[in-house]
């Protein structure tokens, strides 16, 4: 079976995706639209309504800035096709549960883009969490460092990534390891956090704890240092401990996954999703979770002098 996708959205990330969905034989990109003129190898439609409404897309995939979501879902699933959206889901708990409720109620498939659904390290981590292979009281540790904020190569999208409205690092970077510690521990809530934020108004540090069912996690991210982007995710238990870094690097014992980027396996599931079978990928449930633990930690903010 093969399935028409549109791409709404041609930024950076919609590009990379555009290049996994061509290397599955279950899809096929029908068109893209951006309001900018960004020069992409697909076909444009007109608009995103245009290409929503073409009877050979199946499925769209959300590639725009948070703060369209909201919208961009509830057209699509009036529409009544699949929804695959870009995180965070939206730059608001309220913007959330809306594109949750718009789902439900048109009764469309929906699911958001983590990656950690997938990755080899996040699938491997999930298996020695469950399997007890750390042991018991557990507890995580997120690093975060960045030189710049926003990173080099996201210089397309600093006008939203740089603002404090739909940007700064804790939506774009904690919310991956937010969604990847739910799926490890279970449900989750903010325990305390402190947030400093620089002149532009997005933060430039951000020190909180969130309760998980199994486990504590602490969180240590800063705009600081000569490492482009630094990330360390560190479980421990009785037994042992894992560390997750460079994204998708997974080191237990003398177990070594090297880092491999998750788009084939992510789009792979995505094809399981539209044929009504069960998949691995993250739910909007899920995703509304999340926006609701990484706003309540953006609320509690200290002005720098």
């Amino acid at each position: 079976m093969t399935y028409g996708v549109g791409v709404l959205g041609l930024g950076v990330i919609g590009r990379r995706l555009i290049e996994g969905f061509r290397a599955n034989p279950h899809f096929t990109v029908v068109a893209g639209y951006d309001p900018s003129s960004v020069d992409v190898d697909v076909p444009r439609a007109a608009s995103a309504q245009d290409l929503i409404d073409d009877p050979a897309v199946d499925c769209l995939y959300i590639a725009t800035p948070p703060a369209t979501h909201e919208e961009l879902v509830r057209a699509v699933a009036q529409a009544g096709k699949v929804i695959f959206c870009e995180k965070p889901l939206a730059a608001t708990p309220a913007s959330a549960r809306a594109c949750v409720k718009a789902t439900k109620e048109a009764g469309v498939s929906a699911a958001i883009n983590f990656p950690f659904a997938t990755a080899p390290a996040a699938v491997r981590l999930k298996e020695l969490v469950e399997t007890g292979a750390l042991g018991e009281n557990l507890s995580a540790h997120l690093t975060l460092r960045f030189k710049t904020w926003p990173r080099g190569w996201q210089h397309g999208a600093v006008g939203w990534l740089a603002g404090p409205e739909q940007g700064g690092f804790t939506r774009e970077v904690v919310s991956h390891f937010m969604f990847l510690a739910q799926r490890l521990f279970g449900p989750g809530r903010l325990i305390e956090s402190q947030v400093e934020r620089g002149l532009s108004g997005t933060e430039t540090r951000v020190n909180a704890t969130v309760q998980f069912a199994r486990a504590r996690l602490v969180i240590d991210g800063a705009v600081e240092g000569d490492i482009g982007d630094l990330n360390r995710f560190e479980v421990k238990g009785s037994e042992g401990s894992a560390v997750m870094s460079d994204w998708y690097r997974l080191r237990h014992a003398d177990e070594h996954i090297e880092p491999a980027r998750a788009d084939g396996g992510q789009i792979a599931e995505l094809a399981k999703l539209l044929a009504g079978e069960p998949c691995r990928l993250a739910t909007m449930e899920e995703a509304a979770a999340v926006v609701d633990i990484i706003e309540g930690i953006l609320a509690r903010s200290q002005d720098l002098p």
